[in-house]
């Protein structure tokens, strides 16, 4: 995982063919992340809100649940 252009929240990690982009906000009820999946510089799954049912600490800790849910994505073939 590592930062993405200027604003803060924003990471990128690169999975099996894919890019995966993740977006963290803090929002009045907490925090509330979102990702998209990229193959080529072509986006094959636009933004997704992860649902995050248990309260995050940290800023870092939503962006994981960002990629973890990216990561399923493509493993079970809604990327593909």
């Amino acid at each position: 995982m590592e930062p993405k252009g200027l604003d803060m929240g924003d990471y990128q990690e690169r999975y099996l063919d894919y890019d995966i982009e993740v977006a963290v906000e803090q929002v009045l009820t907490g925090v509330k992340a979102h990702f998209r999946v990229l193959r080529n510089d072509a986006v094959v799954v636009d933004w997704r809100l992860v649902h995050i049912d248990t309260l995050w600490s940290t800023e870092h800790a939503a962006a994981l649940a960002g990629f973890k849910a990216a990561r399923e994505t493509i493993d079970a073939g809604l990327a593909a």
